[in-house]
């Protein structure tokens, strides 16, 4: 009876849903978008992201407005550490 009873706590925490981990690539997106509409001075909707890539825990995030390109380096926090305008 006693082991029920200690059972019992456990089994109410597992019943309930575990909030969903954020996902890290749609936030280093955002994140771009966010810098690069301050940079241009223009409203995040007009900013497109897209992640590329991951090396030593900086991803590479591609941001288009109209024609022109940028590339962001995104940390594991989802901050812009910098980027650059490639062909520019």
């Amino acid at each position: 009876m006693r082991f029920l009873l200690l059972l019992l706590p456990l089994a109410a925490c597992a019943a309930e849903p575990l909030a969903p981990a954020p996902d890290l690539r749609a936030l280093q997106e955002a994140a771009c978008t966010a810098a690069i509409a301050g940079h241009i001075r223009r409203p995040p909707a007009e900013v497109t992201s897209r992640w590329l890539s991951e090396a030593e825990g900086t991803a590479t995030v591609e941001a288009r407005d109209g024609n022109r390109l940028h590339l962001c380096r995104v940390d594991g926090s989802g901050r812009v550490t910098g980027y650059s305008h490639p062909g520019a």
